[in-house]
């Protein structure tokens, strides 16, 4: 679970900007359907939207967690020794060095992670684990400008090859991401906060999710029955889905010249560890899917609108998302998608029925008709803007002390009492304004 997230001079973000999913204590509203009860002091949310106008960096803040993630899980095994670290520091101030921090829950243990880089190399790693209320440092790596060397603090928690991994560790790449390359098993006490970035954290920009996981859902009947029931509870008009896979059994067929058939998936088992990943990849974009409607018409799934494509892709993410209590960011959610169903997704994860695993769900959008208080508590809500030199400010509606079932929220939005609204100049239709 995601407890917090702060970023600093990352393209359009500037000064550190912190995001968090911590409910308002003072708040009580929905608190048996859209919150995570956590500790007895704190409590999460299940879901938060964040509203602001185009260009103001509520892409940025998810580009920047996906950056952080791509550093996490490949710096030490993908990266160059003198590749530079994909970061674009903020244009228009002198340029200062950049931060990403996470607070998370992970097997009912709260972590903070943060680094500090420039281009060249990581400056600062830290680890802080809570096992229990008291904070225990694992571990801080520090670059050392005048000696341009690494020093390395421990605390008396981390066990492990701990100098075998320092002198592993390139100055592009993470600590962490290389103690796990070199020791990657469940008694590296760091696999925890690797796998939270690997396994628990997914992210999504506005092109959407790839629909192969979706297809491979697909071959499983009963997560088919899934995909299939969510396509329905979204107004979809499906009775069946068709999986044609003869592309599949045919390479099957042909590399050990058996008949498929009952035993097809001892066969894939055997057969995929024998296949480069490219036709592993490859395979799974052969898999042809069609939908059975009402009429009992089957339609493939490229002759469906782009709104059926687009949430047939989301299904299966959504699904495990829910199933295995995933964070899951999406970038305007509203796109392709009618206000009415935007508002059935989030309910999907505010509803403690669908929502049993702690499931947290963080979107931008510009769909204002679920900026109420029947949908969303007051703390679910929050604005992306810039400040006077360009850069992103990011804020909690909770700033402004909204009344509890008394303020239109949408209404105070669109009047401009909340700020994060796009401002337009007046258009003149004249041919010599355009012109001037």
């Amino acid at each position: 679970m995601l407890i917090e997230y702060k970023v600093s001079n990352f393209r359009s973000i500037y000064e550190e900007q912190s995001f968090n999913m911590i409910c308002v204590n003072s708040y009580k509203e929905k608190s048996e359907t859209n919150i995570i009860k956590y500790t007895n002091q704190m409590n999460l949310l299940k879901s938060t939207a964040i509203y602001g106008p185009n260009a103001s960096g509520k892409s940025t803040l998810l580009d920047s967690l996906n950056v952080f993630r791509k550093i996490v899980l490949y710096s030490s095994t993908k990266f160059n020794i003198n590749a530079k670290l994909p970061i674009t520091p903020f244009a228009f101030e002198q340029a200062t060095d950049t931060s990403f921090e996470v607070t998370f829950v992970e097997n009912n243990v709260k972590y903070i992670f943060g680094i500090v880089l420039n281009e060249e190399r990581i400056l600062e790693e830290y680890l802080i684990a809570y096992p229990s209320s008291q904070p225990q440092t694992w571990y801080i790596r520090m670059y050392d400008e005048e000696n341009k060397d690494y020093k390395y603090k421990y605390g008396n928690f981390l066990k492990g090859q701990k100098k075998i991994w320092e002198k592993s560790t390139k100055k592009n790449a993470l600590f962490l991401s290389t103690a796990i390359n070199l020791q990657n098993d469940e008694n590296n006490q760091l696999s925890p906060i690797y796998n939270w970035f690997s396994t628990k954290l997914t992210s999504v920009n506005i092109n959407g999710f790839s629909d192969e996981l979706s297809k491979e859902y697909c071959m499983n009947n009963e997560k088919k029955k899934k995909i299939i029931s969510f396509l329905q509870l979204a107004g979809i008009d499906i009775l069946d889905i068709e999986v044609d896979i003869e592309k599949r059994k045919k390479l099957f067929s042909d590399i050990d010249n058996v008949a498929i058939g009952e035993n097809i998936k001892a066969l894939e088992t055997v057969m995929e560890k024998l296949l480069s990943d490219y036709e592993i990849e490859k395979l799974k974009k052969d898999i042809k899917i069609n939908f059975i409607h009402s009429n009992g018409i089957s339609l493939k799934l490229q002759e469906q609108s782009d709104g059926t494509k687009k949430l047939f892709s989301f299904a299966s993410h959504w699904i495990e998302s829910l199933d295995k209590g995933k964070v899951l960011f999406i970038d305007e959610l509203n796109d392709n998608f009618h206000p009415s169903l935007v508002k059935l997704l989030v309910d999907m994860f505010n509803d403690k029925d669908y929502n049993q695993n702690g499931a947290q769900l963080i979107f931008t959008t510009h769909e204002t008709s679920i900026l109420n208080q029947e949908v969303l508590r007051r703390d679910q809500i929050w604005f992306c803007d810039r400040n006077e030199n360009l850069s992103t400010k990011i804020y909690p509606l909770s700033d402004f002390k909204p009344r509890k079932d008394y303020e239109n929220i949408e209404d105070s939005y669109l009047s401009g009492r909340y700020g994060a609204l796009p401002y337009f100049q007046k258009v003149s239709y004249k041919m010599n304004s355009l012109d001037n």
